[in-house]
């Protein structure tokens, strides 16, 4: 390998990682930040968020295959809102 090949993490290049989304997916996945407010405090949806997790294959590492009702999610968005 010499200095030019670009550095892989399985079959992304490192080039190719989007530095908001890392930095979402560590304070998520480090600290006690739920997806919503890692992705806030990143600047990035909480979508983009969690589609980044399932592509790395971890939703269900961090509980995010669970089906969850629109009614709570919304009432979870409103309810950070008024903090």
């Amino acid at each position: 390998m010499t200095g030019e090949d670009s550095v892989t993490a399985g079959s992304v290049a490192l080039e190719d990682v989007e530095d908001d989304l890392a930095t979402a997916f560590g304070l998520f996945a480090l600290s006690d930040a739920t997806v919503y407010e890692a992705a806030t405090a990143a600047g990035v949806t909480r979508w983009e968020l969690e589609n980044e997790i399932e592509r790395a294959g971890l939703a269900g590492a961090f509980g995010l295959d669970e089906e969850r009702d629109v009614s709570s999610t919304i009432d979870d968005l409103l309810e950070n809102d008024s903090d």
